[in-house]
C-alpha cells in the first residue's frame, strides 16, 4: 500500500513538472512573432535581412536566431524608431524588449552566398517563412526544392520560401542582350549616342551654375542660436553643410567611425528635436538634412 502510495505521488509530481514545462515553452513562443522577413540579394552577393516582429510588451527581452552568423550593420528599432538594446552571440541574438510592442532589425551578411564560375549559390537554413529578391534580371539554375511562389513579374525575381534549408543557384548577367544576342551598347545608334553625351554636358553645366550661385550654409549661425551644442553636434552640422546641407546615415558613419551606432543615432535624434535637422526615409536610409 505504501508503495502504492509512492507511485502516485511521484506520478502527479511529473505530470506537474511536465505542465509546467509545456507553459514555459508556450509563454517562449508567445512572446513574439515574425510578421514579416526580407532577404535582398545584391549582384556582388551582398544580403540585406529586413525583420519586423510583434512583441509582448511585458516580456523584458526575446531571444531570435539570425539567419547568419557573422553579421554587419545591425540595427535594431522600436515602434517609435528608437535604438533597442541588444546582445549578439554568434547567430543568437538577445533583443531587451520591455515595454516595446514592435521591433524592426535590418543587418547585412557575406557569408550566405558564394561564387563558382558564373554562378551564384544563396543558402539558407530559415526556421520562419521569408520572401527572397534576387538580383535584377538574374536567372534562377537550381532550386534544391518547390518555393511556395515565384513572382517573375518585374526586373527582381522573389520567392517566398517556407522554413527549411534552401540552397538556390542563379545567373547575373554582366550585361543586357537584346533577341539578336548583341548588347545593348554597340545596337544603340551612335547619333543617339552623341545627343545623349551633349545633354548630360548641358546638364553638368547648369548644375555646376546653380550650385555656385547657391549661398552657403551658415555654420555659425546654427551654433549661435544653439551654445550648448556638443563637439560631436558640431562635427555632423559641418559635415552636412560641406554636403550640401545633407547626408545619409552612412555618410555620417563614415564621417564619425569612433563613435558606436546607438551613439550617432541618439545624436541625429536631439539634433531633430532641437529642430536643427529633419530626417526623411528613402528606401532601406535615412536622410538626414539641415533645416534652413
Amino acid at each position: 500500500m505504501r508503495l502504492y502510495s509512492l507511485r502516485i505521488g511521484a506520478t502527479v509530481l511529473l505530470t506537474l513538472c511536465l505542465l509546467s514545462t509545456l507553459a514555459i515553452a508556450s509563454a517562449a513562443e508567445s512572446a513574439f512573432e515574425v510578421e514579416s522577413t526580407i532577404v535582398k540579394v545584391y549582384k556582388d552577393g551582398l544580403v540585406h535581412i529586413t525583420q519586423t516582429l510583434t512583441i509582448d510588451e511585458l516580456n523584458p527581452a526575446i531571444d531570435l536566431t539570425l539567419l547568419s552568423s557573422s553579421v554587419e550593420n545591425l540595427i535594431i528599432l522600436d515602434e517609435n524608431q528608437l535604438a533597442v538594446d541588444y546582445q549578439l552571440n554568434t547567430a543568437n541574438l538577445t533583443v531587451f524588449t520591455l515595454g516595446a510592442t514592435h521591433v524592426s532589425l535590418e543587418y547585412d551578411t557575406n557569408a550566405l552566398t558564394n561564387k563558382n564560375a558564373d554562378v551564384w549559390t544563396l543558402i539558407l537554413s530559415n526556421p520562419y517563412n521569408l520572401t527572397v529578391f534576387l538580383p535584377q534580371n538574374s536567372t534562377i539554375i537550381y532550386l534544391n526544392q518547390v518555393p511556395a511562389t515565384i513572382d517573375t513579374s518585374g526586373d527582381e525575381l522573389s520567392l517566398s520560401l517556407n522554413p527549411k534549408q534552401w540552397e538556390i543557384s542563379y545567373i547575373v548577367p554582366l550585361q543586357q542582350e537584346d533577341q539578336n544576342g548583341d548588347t545593348l551598347w554597340n545596337a544603340f545608334p551612335l547619333e543617339y549616342l552623341i545627343a545623349a553625351l551633349v545633354a548630360v554636358i548641358a546638364i553638368i553645366a547648369t548644375v555646376m551654375l546653380v550650385i555656385l550661385r547657391k549661398p552657403k550654409i551658415n555654420v555659425q549661425k546654427i551654433l549661435d542660436r544653439n551654445p550648448s551644442m556638443k563637439k560631436e553636434d558640431i562635427a555632423v552640422i559641418e559635415f552636412l553643410a560641406e554636403n550640401d546641407g545633407k547626408a545619409f546615415e552612412a555618410e555620417i558613419r563614415k564621417k564619425l567611425p569612433d563613435m558606436p551606432r546607438t551613439s550617432l543615432w541618439r545624436l541625429i535624434r536631439r539634433l531633430e528635436r532641437m529642430e536643427i535637422v529633419e530626417i526623411k526615409k528613402i528606401g532601406l536610409e535615412n536622410q538626414v538634412k539641415l533645416k534652413k
